[in-house]
């Protein structure tokens, strides 16, 4: 089950330990068929102390997953079924910017989007005051071309009780 009790513990763990910064990590499936948690650095600072005019973005409200994780989960035969990570301080939607991150280049801008990885799901998780208070898994609808939220995850089932 993807979203056991374990797993999203182990996630929420990952994001609060983050907070005030966004974590992120992948949730990967198995040949058998089992799930686990992989967190990931997040990048984001390192590329915005390299070369902050291209990326002005720090990781207080940007994440930046290396390529190489999902490659890494192939190679050990792996399916990345979910990409995660913590908007602090904002609320659980998939932004403008997670959108982009999530969907391959356009030639066009009447285009549809295809998504970079299909079958792989977003759990975008909210953080408040470094404590996890909701979250919505989106995935790509192909009839609407777009994200859209298809389960959501209150406080108590993260884990948490107000």
């Amino acid at each position: 089950m993807p979203w056991s009790a374990e797993n999203l513990q182990a996630i929420v763990s990952w994001l609060e330990a983050a907070y005030p910064e966004e974590g992120c990590g992948l949730l990967l499936q198995d040949a058998s068929g089992a799930y686990r948690v992989h967190t990931c650095e997040n990048l984001a600072n390192k590329y915005h102390a390299m070369d902050p005019e291209s990326y002005p973005r720090t990781a207080r409200d940007f994440y930046m997953l290396n390529p190489i994780e999902f490659v890494k989960a192939e190679d050990r035969n792996e399916r990345v079924a979910a990409v995660f990570h913590s908007h602090p301080d904002v609320g659980d939607y998939f932004s403008a910017e997670d959108i982009a991150a999530a969907v391959l280049p356009r030639d066009f801008d009447d285009e549809p989007l295809s998504p970079s990885y299909p079958g792989t799901d977003y759990l975008v998780v909210s953080v408040r005051a470094g404590k996890a208070d909701h979250a919505t898994l989106f995935r790509f609808d192909d009839a609407l071309a777009s994200f859209v939220g298809v389960e959501t995850f209150e406080q108590s089932r993260l884990g948490r009780v107000p």
